[in-house]
């Protein structure tokens, strides 16, 4: 509970639609409603339909990402928190735009503002909605496109599927690709106070605990060649900001002062990413099963594992994360030279190096499929529950089958070597490739 505003998990737009209580106890007072009319407008939220033009103003909290010493990604000499905080003031002055609404910042300067915090300050300026605006960047340099990351709190999650399907409706329109809707539940298996699993990211994870429904924009790739276009002009930063502000105006039914609302736009298939349409995939992938079958103990080590997949099309990115007896974690990331489809398959990978000797046992599991579609799996008890795509999917047996012993120090095997030899030349590739295309230093603000 917020103890400085004194709200409640369930979030002031959503209680003020529930209707009122007595003063002092901890809900906001709405007085005048007939209880059909609060039941329509609670109704409106939870299915992510317009709301009517004559309900409360709503407060949204727009957060920059990063700050102060927090740079963000960093491509082509721009920071990721300078344009974070330019495409905040842009979606301030386009929200204002429309009636009903009032708009505050978590931060209007450059500096470090913690996640909790953040949350903290939309809590005290009365906020309904957390909107935290970001630029994604990637290790390879090639993917692209927005992304929409919502809160996996089982009350706020139908409407803010909805919500993100308004975002990145606007976002195609423009020609970005639609990289997906996620919502991650946490890779260390924290629970809020119902039972459920947290988020991932703490600054939807904090809002929720402070009672609001909040959202993630990552609006294109920094490092991508198509995307960084994007960050080439105030103009087309206005661009963005203009489509987050419809998206937020459409799925909310707000009017502009003249009178007229924006048209809703929606992505091509609710929930789909753009890779998964051209594919005509629409499935999370799933595991069934993982089992350590060797491991010589060492730090670094080769380790082998046999993993059971469900996926048509196939998994492209699996990594697992344990947890030590001392409270230690350790990510182990597999290097798949082709995708794992359908079936039974053994892949081995390198425990890597400096991880503390211990006892260490698996915890959580995570994938990506070629369709851009995720799946996490946290341990509960004997089983392993999985949740993807924004919706949970299955569960599987667990009894400590892949938890594994570092035991030892080891020199660096010559693979080992050879294959992070491999890395950091790749990574000078990219760098390269960056410096030899057109150099987009500039001062955000300032239009070229």
């Amino acid at each position: 509970m917020c103890e400085i505003c004194n709200k409640k998990k369930q979030g002031t737009w959503l209680r003020r639609m529930k209707g009122g209580v007595e003063e002092g106890s901890g809900r906001c007072k709405k007085r005048g409603s007939s209880g059909l009319w609060i039941a329509m407008l609670f109704l409106a939220f939870l299915c992510g339909l317009p709301l009517p033009a004559s309900a409360r103003e709503m407060v949204i909290a727009l957060d920059p990402g990063h700050g102060g010493g927090e740079q963000g990604a960093v491509c082509y000499g721009i920071q990721e928190k300078d344009v974070d905080l330019l495409m905040a003031k842009l979606v301030k002055v386009e929200l204002e735009q429309y009636d009903g609404v009032r708009v505050v910042l978590t931060r209007e300067k450059d500096e470090r503002v913690g996640l909790e915090e953040r949350a903290r300050r939309a809590c005290v300026a009365g906020a309904d909605l957390l909107v935290s605006l970001h630029f994604n960047a990637s290790v390879s340099g090639r993917s692209k496109g927005a992304s929409v990351y919502i809160s996996t709190a089982e009350e706020t999650l139908p409407g803010l599927r909805v919500l993100a399907d308004h975002l990145l409706g606007q976002f195609e329109a423009l020609g970005l690709e639609n990289a997906g809707a996620f919502a991650r539940v946490t890779q260390l298996g924290g629970r809020r106070a119902d039972g459920s699993f947290d988020d991932y990211y703490g600054v939807l994870r904090h809002s929720h605990n402070y009672g609001m429904p909040a959202v993630l924009v990552e609006h294109c790739f920094m490092d991508n060649e198509e995307d960084c276009v994007w960050l080439g002009s105030t103009k087309r930063l206005e661009c963005l900001a203009r489509a987050d502000a419809a998206g937020i105006a459409s799925c909310y039914g707000f009017a502009r002062k003249d009178g007229r609302r924006v048209r809703a736009l929606h992505a091509r298939v609710f929930g789909a990413t753009s890779r998964g349409v051209e594919m005509q995939y629409f499935k999370a992938p799933r595991l069934s099963g993982i089992r350590l079958l060797s491991y010589d103990g060492g730090t670094p080590g080769i380790a082998e594992y046999e993993v059971d997949v469900e996926d048509r099309v196939g998994i492209h990115s699996l990594w697992l994360v344990y947890r030590g007896s001392q409270g230690k974690t350790m990510t182990v990331s597999f290097s798949l030279q082709e995708p794992l489809v359908t079936g039974t398959h053994r892949v081995s990978v390198y425990v890597p190096a400096g991880v503390a000797l211990d006892q260490y046992t698996l915890c959580f599991a995570g994938a990506y499929n070629t369709a851009g579609y995720d799946v996490a799996y946290n341990r509960s008890g004997d089983t392993f529950v999985g949740f993807g795509k924004c919706e949970w999917q299955n569960v599987f047996p667990y009894d400590g089958e892949a938890d594994l012993a570092v035991e030892r120090e080891a020199g660096i095997p010559e693979e080992y070597a050879s294959m992070q030899q491999e890395k950091l030349r790749q990574e000078l590739r990219k760098a390269w490739e960056k410096r030899s295309l057109r150099y987009r230093s500039f001062t955000p603000g300032k239009s070229r």
